[in-house]
């Protein structure tokens, strides 16, 4: 797997992390994923850099939409090719305007709302850079307007997401570090603190309210409103920015399209 811990701190947590145990022959960059069957991750520390160094020298095959990406004046740590898309790359849409012009046509063509994300992907309009907060409102008033102006199968979406949510929060709990609970008792954030949980992890469980927002760290796994803004202004369906892993129903639908459109070919 050609994974490089540079780009990911979940990547590198997964290399270096005590929990591990499963490696091949005590090799740190191997991973046992079923039985006599292994992960590895050679070149997990390499640097940008290396890559194109290694790249040249050895003269190895790579994808030329690089060559356009540095053409086109982008940084190294920003050329990334991947799903046009995907939330993560919504900010760099607009530069298939330039470095693909033809495949941005198709796009227009195709898919709704390329125009729009390709001018403001990189924006507040779509939850990039600082989101601020409309004068004379809450998140949780700024969140009811967003909802409003979303047909109603996708409002009604976001409507269930959240009231899982809250529920979770104020039944069972999210597990929290404990600076970050230090910081909601400071903060006279009413929580309760258990004392175990069966997730595997040191963090204790909170259970409290939402929010409206909350200054910290670990705020993507803080339940506030504004987490719930940024979602919906990042188009973000499925609330994978809240922490949200695809439904059973949601994973048959999507199997259900795949089929759909393998029977075209």
């Amino acid at each position: 797997m050609g994974i490089r811990t540079q780009e990911s701190f979940n990547r590198w947590r997964s290399i270096y992390s005590d929990k591990n145990i499963h490696k091949y022959r005590r090799i740190p960059w191997t991973r046992k994923v079923a039985p006599r069957v292994y992960n590895a991750y050679p070149i997990y520390d390499w640097l940008t850099t290396d890559v194109w160094t290694a790249n040249g020298k050895f003269k190895w095959d790579y994808n030329r939409l690089y060559d356009l990406y540095y053409q086109a004046g982008v940084p190294l740590d920003r050329q990334r090719v991947a799903s046009p898309f995907l939330s993560q790359t919504l900010s760099s849409l607009k530069l298939y305007r330039v470095i693909d012009p033809n495949m941005w046509g198709k796009m227009i063509n195709r898919v709704n709302g390329v125009g729009f994300a390709g001018r403001y992907g990189d924006t507040t309009a779509l939850g990039w850079q600082e989101v601020k907060l409309p004068k004379g409102m809450t998140w949780a008033s700024y969140m009811q307007f967003l909802l409003k102006t979303l047909p109603e199968d996708t409002r009604q979406q976001y409507l269930d997401k959240l009231s899982v949510s809250i529920k979770f929060w104020r039944e069972r709990g999210g597990c929290l570090p404990d600076y970050v609970i230090k910081e909601l008792q400071e903060a006279g954030v009413e929580i309760s603190v258990g004392d175990s949980t069966n997730y595997h992890t040191d963090k204790l469980p909170v259970c409290m309210d939402y929010l409206d927002d909350f200054n910290s760290k670990e705020f993507k796994d803080l339940p506030t409103y504004k987490r719930v803004c940024i979602c919906i202004l990042k188009n973000d369906y499925t609330c994978k920015y809240m922490g949200f892993a695809l439904t059973k129903r949601e994973k048959e639908r999507r199997a259900y399209v795949m089929r759909q459109y393998q029977s075209l070919f």
